[in-house]
């Protein structure tokens, strides 16, 4: 297995509409009880369907031990093992078509490798032949004339309000200088942007340079979870997608 990528360079196919779109999945937590596994595979179908790009931000597995924080090893509905082949099984036909831009290692995967020094993500990724990107990674994306620059990040944050969640993913924007950052692990949906003023030596201009800000949502069901246990609020289950333009230096977010 090669090294984790730290540049994950991709070119993307641009569709008739003249823009490459790409759905930022994230936070399956396949083997909860909870899991909303049916949307999630109903998402992912359509993307294979209309050819829609998937980048995976990590938390795809629940991956209750028996040292994890919680008892989900204990309501899990399938064992690790069986987790990881079912995520396998999940993602495949978008493998096949050529329509994963990567994956990230999440949270609970890395509870298995710092219990036993396995990286489940990691395998996965081999079986399936896409990038392991670790737990974040630069990317740099190529659709038509234009190109991008995306920083990724499971995240690591336990903020529970939207506004504090959003700040936490704005700190990460100070040292990490991006067209968008897509952070996950927060089980929101959400986005943001800043622009920051700065000086074209080459034009003696003062320019501005905009920075996206993306939580990338969840499937997790708010009922006898652990976010109904400590207080938090309920949230929109779902992913984002993103529209990067060919024509045009521009994106759009939906979700």
């Amino acid at each position: 297995m090669k090294p984790t990528i730290r540049l994950n360079v991709k070119r993307l196919a641009v569709n008739k509409k003249g823009y490459a779109e790409v759905l930022f999945f994230s936070d399956l937590h396949l083997g909860h009880p909870q899991c909303h596994l049916k949307k999630a595979t109903e998402m992912l179908k359509y993307c294979l369907e209309n050819n829609i790009y998937v980048v995976f931000l990590g938390d795809m597995m629940e991956s209750g031990l028996t040292s994890s924080v919680g008892d989900s090893v204990y309501h899990q509905k399938l064992n690790p093992q069986e987790q990881m082949e079912a995520v396998i099984e999940l993602i495949k036909p978008l493998a096949q078509k050529n329509l994963v831009l990567g994956y990230l290692l999440g949270n609970h995967e890395q509870r298995i490798r710092k219990t036993t020094g396995i990286d489940v993500s990691k395998n996965i990724c081999r079986e399936l032949g896409i990038s392991y990107l670790g737990y974040a990674c630069w990317n740099l994306w190529y659709v038509g004339n234009q190109s991008y620059t995306l920083y990724l990040w499971h995240g690591s944050s336990g903020s529970k309000f939207i506004y504090t969640k959003l700040k936490s993913a704005v700190d990460v924007s100070h040292y990490f200088i991006a067209d968008l950052i897509a952070v996950a692990h927060m089980h929101s949906l959400t986005s943001d942007s800043i622009e920051r003023q700065f000086v074209d030596k080459a034009t003696k201009t003062i320019k501005i340079k905009k920075a996206h800000i993306l939580i990338t949502g969840h499937y997790l069901g708010f009922d006898d979870s652990y976010a109904q246990e400590k207080g938090y609020p309920p949230s929109k289950i779902g992913s984002p997608k993103v529209k990067f333009f060919s024509d045009k230096f521009d994106l759009h977010i939906s979700f």
